[in-house]
């Protein structure tokens, strides 16, 4: 992540729905789903941002009764969504997004259908994780930085959550708009699997400046109201388009933070796995693991860079200090993105590893093998979709326009596997 709000969402506003807590001390199953009251909708992430009624019991249980999330919550690259990264009024979101009394559900065990992935391709139930085939380790932070030949744990298996986005598929999701834009579900796409794609259109102002409705805050956004742990995540998305002068996110993402430090480090917890990508130049992937986030100076993050153009990547700690870089020929994709494609996306997510992959060309490209635990997190979170203006990211600080004309992201599918 790189800028986020209070949700603050990615993606991002959005509490309730991240993925971090880097030290594996969960005090919620892994399964545990969203309760009544569902995610916060609001861009300040007061209390009053609860929505939808009735949240749903998973296998997990519920994560208590009236656990609602602020919907400060956001997703940029710097997972930023507190009190702290506020760019709005109003007051954190973590705060807001605590979990109710008897909020932590029953003993989930974790199946390990579908198979481990990570850098040792340990075989589950459900297939093999992909072999890697080169590429140097970073041995202090567990870095793999070579591709390896893919390969997906959930093969052959049925996935433990999916959804097609028709319009009977909106009671199992969230969504905002808090820029006039509007979230849609069912509309008709010849390109989708199945003729229909979710729709998160931002609202596109000729008459707005770089400095307008910035941040997740502002978002078009939908997340499931159910909470996911470990596994394997899977999407088919079209990212939305803006001129190379303008800035939109298009986020990708896992979310969760209550305010809580639950595995004793002094940090608050905060579990969010993203992948971001600007509509202004599209060949760039961002990729961030956050496990903890109290304040901009008291964070625990990790993040790749890939650029696409030229098959080079920069990786990060903390979202400021450079841990490694360099150049590979399996990140040089020619011609991406297609502008009117869908591309899939997601990552496995487990206890010591994390793999982000993409599909390009009928090909599924490992983009980051992570193994070091302490940098990835542990408590379930919501799996999220979001558009959002920035002016500075990856431009030169307050330059990106806002957009003039609407923008739209599509989402054909998400899976989950659960491990």
């Amino acid at each position: 992540m790189r800028t986020i709000s209070p949700w603050g969402l990615m993606f991002a506003a959005i509490t309730l729905l991240a993925c971090t807590g880097s030290s594996g001390k969960s005090s919620q199953p892994v399964d545990a789903t969203v309760a009544a009251g569902g995610v916060g909708v609001t861009s300040s992430g007061g209390i009053s941002g609860s929505a939808g009624t009735g949240g749903s019991a998973g296998a997990g249980g519920n994560v208590g009764a009236g656990g609602s999330v602020g919907a400060g919550g956001s997703v940029g690259s710097g997972g930023r969504e507190g009190a702290d990264a506020s760019t709005s009024s109003g007051g954190s979101a973590r705060e807001d997004a605590r979990t109710a009394t008897g909020g932590s559900a029953g003993t989930d065990a974790r199946a390990s259908t579908g198979g481990n992935a990570g850098t040792d391709a340990r075989t589950g139930v459900g297939g093999t994780a992909g072999t890697d085939t080169g590429g140097s380790a970073d041995a202090s932070l567990g870095m793999e930085v070579g591709p390896d030949a893919g390969g997906g744990t959930e093969a052959g298996t049925l996935p433990t959550f999916s959804v097609d986005f028709t319009t009977a598929d909106k009671s199992r999701f969230y969504s905002r708009a808090d820029n006039g834009g509007s979230a849609t579900f069912g509309a008709a796409n010849a390109n989708a699997a199945d003729n229909a794609v979710a729709e998160l259109s931002f609202k596109g102002s000729a008459a707005l400046g770089p400095s307008d409705k910035l941040s997740p805050d502002f978002a078009t956004e939908i997340g499931t109201n159910q909470a996911f742990g470990y596994g394997t995540f899977r999407t088919r998305v079209q990212l939305a388009k803006c001129a190379s002068s303008e800035e939109l996110v298009n986020g990708v993402f896992t979310y969760f933070n209550d305010g809580k430090d639950h595995d004793g480090d002094g940090l608050i917890d905060n579990s969010e796995i993203d992948i971001e990508i600007l509509c202004s130049d599209p060949s760039i992937i961002s990729l961030t693991i956050w496990s903890e986030y109290t304040s901009d100076t008291a964070k625990q993050g990790v993040s790749r860079v890939i650029h696409t153009k030229t098959g080079t990547y920069e990786d990060s700690l903390n979202d400021s200090t450079s841990i490694g870089s360099g150049t590979l020929p399996a990140f040089k994709l020619a011609g991406f993105p297609d502008p009117s494609a869908f591309y899939e996306m997601g990552f496995e997510w487990h206890a010591s590893s994390l793999r982000y992959f993409i599909v390009v060309g009928g090909n599924e490209i490992t983009l980051w093998t992570y193994t070091d635990a302490k940098y990835i997190p542990s408590l379930p979170a919501a799996f999220l979709f979001n558009v959002w203006h920035s002016n500075d990211w990856w431009n030169s600080q307050g330059t990106a326009d806002y957009p003039a004309s609407d923008a739209v992201m599509r989402v054909d599918w998400f899976r989950y596997w659960k491990e």
